[in-house]
């Protein structure tokens, strides 16, 4: 399941994935932050990573790579929130790539919003 935090604001649009996310759930976002990079121009973006299942968490790493290699002049930043080991090994090898990225815990979730600010 997908949805859209209400924390989001301006360029800064949060994103809380959970158990099975859909093909079509994906291209909907990927809408959406397109949408938001049209209005804005850049964007800042959070992803919450809840329990979500593994075929689910490899689609989201490949559809978030995807879209920010095709838009990294658009994406300032990236704060992944999860408490998952393997997820957090994962995201902090992403941080490599063109987009600022960084990976919080559960507990730091307000800090993810700040850094994102």
């Amino acid at each position: 399941m997908m949805r859209r935090l209400e924390q989001s604001h301006d360029n800064i649009i949060g994103y809380s994935l959970s158990g099975e996310v859909s093909g079509d759930e994906y291209t909907q976002m990927a809408s959406e932050l397109r949408d938001e990079i049209a209005k804005h121009g850049t964007i800042r973006v959070l992803f919450r990573l809840q329990d979500l299942a593994l075929s689910s968490f490899f689609t989201a790493m490949d559809e978030r790579m995807s879209f920010v290699r095709k838009n990294s002049d658009d994406v300032e930043r990236i704060a992944v929130i999860t408490d998952d080991t393997v997820t957090q090994l994962l995201s902090k090898a992403a941080e490599a790539g063109p987009v600022d990225i960084q990976t919080f815990s559960s507990d730091d979730e307000s800090t993810a919003w700040a850094w994102l600010e």
